[in-house]
């Protein structure tokens, strides 16, 4: 679907969902994962695929699902009806300050929320901003199911978990949010089912 020449038309349309064998040819998943992202950095994938060694570069492109084969079918309808509710909750957008100036975000590009005093920080990959919302606040409209509180002072964006563990998860890279203990093995449960085995 990236030979220009061929498909003249396809260079700039945008998909909602993609299923993905991450050994297809001639463009492995991974590779047109992100190409696909490079166009609509919302899309839902789904890789399908025998082996698990791709689990850690499907994390790194924020995969909505990694299915084994053989394919579980009642496993990929689930997530197929969770993609749906993603992409109903994706569009929801807040009016922000941000240097002086009114701002919309959409909530898909929320990294995550941290309580700070009385208020919130809300923390996307390339700014942050105080909200005088309490935690709360943000968790009533953060309905996606994609957004997790792990913490009673943190809301994040499972989208960007680029790393994880027990009881810590890295996002973007670059932000360590701890996971309380209370919310471990609910998170644990969670993240693989959301994530892959």
């Amino acid at each position: 679907i990236f030979n220009d020449s061929e498909n003249p038309n396809l260079k700039n349309t945008s998909y909602d969902i993609a299923f993905l064998d991450v050994e297809m040819q001639p463009f492995d998943g991974i590779e047109t994962a992100r190409k696909l992202k490079s166009t609509n950095k919302n899309i839902i994938i789904f890789f399908i695929t025998s082996y698990d060694k791709y689990l850690d570069e499907a994390m790194d492109i924020n995969a909505f699902r990694f299915i084994k084969k053989p394919l579980d079918t009642t496993r990929l309808k689930i997530g197929i009806e969770k993609a749906i509710k993603y992409i109903d909750n994706t569009n929801i957008s807040f009016y922000v300050k941000y240097n002086n100036d009114i701002i919309t975000v959409s909530s898909s590009d929320i990294v995550y929320i941290e309580i700070v005093g009385r208020n919130t920080k809300v923390v996307f990959e390339d700014m942050q901003y105080i909200s005088s919302n309490s935690l709360n606040f943000w968790e009533n409209k953060l309905i996606a199911s994609y957004y997790y509180k792990i913490h009673k002072s943190f809301i994040i964006n499972t989208k960007f978990i680029t790393k994880y563990s027990r009881n810590m998860v890295q996002l973007c890279g670059k932000y360590e949010v701890p996971v309380s203990y209370r919310k471990q093995a609910k998170f644990r449960t969670f993240f693989f089912n959301n994530i892959g085995e």
